[in-house]
């Protein structure tokens, strides 16, 4: 009876930690899916940005900005480093959201938002699409 009781007990740990790796991973996926979907419109890629600053989430944010962006957009990849630069940008983008649809003309974007520490300065965030995928460019 005690082996018994032994290989169910041995059955059911291997059984718990198989579907736990399983809904890790499916986790994971799904998660990775989802990043890569933000970029997928202009729109997504400035509601992320604004997502990471009232949650505090910065480890996506480096990657939705362009490569060749200006000095603005650029201090947005260093958030994630930086606490100072990251309670300016909690500050200023944590009330931030999008105030009209973005324009889109060929590989560049124009989306019009509302932040700033009340929420009611007016900007555009500039974007451009490179390989299918829609980056911050200035603001």
């Amino acid at each position: 009876m005690r082996k018994i009781l032994k290989t169910t007990f041995i059955l059911l740990a291997m059984a718990t930690t198989f579907f736990t790796a399983f809904n890790s991973k499916a986790k994971e996926a799904k998660e990775s899916k989802e990043a890569k979907d933000v970029q997928a419109d202009p729109r997504s890629v400035a509601e992320a940005i604004f997502d990471a600053a009232r949650s505090g989430n910065y480890g996506g944010l480096a990657v939705l900005i362009d490569a060749d962006a200006d000095t603005d957009a650029k201090m947005i990849t260093q958030v994630s480093a930086d606490k100072t630069i990251q309670d300016q940008f909690k500050e200023h983008f944590s009330k931030g959201k999008v105030s009209a649809e973005p324009v889109v003309s060929g590989e560049t974007a124009s989306v019009n938002i509302l932040f700033g520490p009340d929420g009611t300065k007016e900007e555009t965030f500039e974007m451009v699409r490179k390989n299918g995928k829609w980056y911050l460019k200035s603001f």
